[in-house]
């Protein structure tokens, strides 16, 4: 597992001066849960960092069928692409908790592309970050069958996200559902991989939690042998 500091982040890795700066150009928006920041298609106006709460970067199928494309959490900046290339909104922002961001918006930002060099290369490096994540998943999706690619989404989640529970293994709190929405598949073929991979003792399954009973093990068997290094980003580890 290549776990990447910061892979959302780049203001973190600025000066103080610099992020001191964006602190007194940016406003502070708060949402409530299920509220949407802005939708596909809308113009490029702003750049957001996540304060509190978390916030869904998703677009949906012909079916409408609702794809979860990043689940942003605290730190994790977000909406500054379409600042650099000029393009639209390339997915919908929906807030899936009670959350406040951080708006810089694209004169501020563009004020300070031009007027610090340090905060375009660490925006550029940040975006390198991504790119190399993008590249993963996509050999994930090309190359894999659904619940080889599941327990991969399962490990890097445990992995970044998890916590140690009393009995040794790694605990994450996801839902069948946002499962589903990552992985672009149904509620109940999800279940059905998910009972496959608790038959064979990978894992064990409890209400909104999915419990990774031995995390270097199941690392080895659908990293390791599959031939993908997985990339995640590397946030705080939960006690519980």
């Amino acid at each position: 597992m290549r776990t990447i500091p910061n892979l959302h982040d780049f203001i973190s890795l600025l000066p103080t001066s610099i992020q001191d700066e964006i602190r007194q150009l940016s406003t502070v928006r708060s949402l409530h849960k299920g509220e949407i920041l802005y939708c596909k298609g809308d113009a490029s106006l702003e750049m957001y960092r996540l304060m509190d709460g978390a916030v869904n970067l998703c677009n949906y199928s012909y079916n409408g069928r609702e794809i979860v494309v990043s689940e942003l959490l605290p730190g994790d900046c977000f909406g500054e692409v379409g600042l650099v290339d000029g393009m639209p909104r390339g997915t919908h922002a929906v807030a899936s908790r009670d959350s406040r961001v951080s708006v810089l918006s694209l004169g501020h930002f563009e004020r300070l592309w031009n007027s610090h060099p340090e905060f375009g290369r660490q925006l550029s490096m940040m975006l390198c970050r991504k790119l190399r994540l993008a590249f993963t998943l996509n050999e994930d999706n090309v190359g894999l069958r659904l619940r080889d690619r599941l327990a991969r989404l399962i490990h890097r989640l445990a992995y970044s996200h998890g916590y140690s529970d009393n009995s040794g293994g790694t605990c994450i709190e996801i839902s069948h559902d946002a499962l589903a929405k990552m992985l672009g598949a149904s509620r109940q073929t999800i279940g059905i991989e998910l009972k496959s991979l608790e038959d064979e003792g990978s894992i064990a399954r409890g209400y909104g939690k999915i419990q990774v009973l031995d995390l270097n093990a199941f690392g080895y068997k659908y990293e390791t042998a599959v031939g993908i290094e997985q990339v995640t980003p590397l946030y705080p580890k939960q006690d519980n």
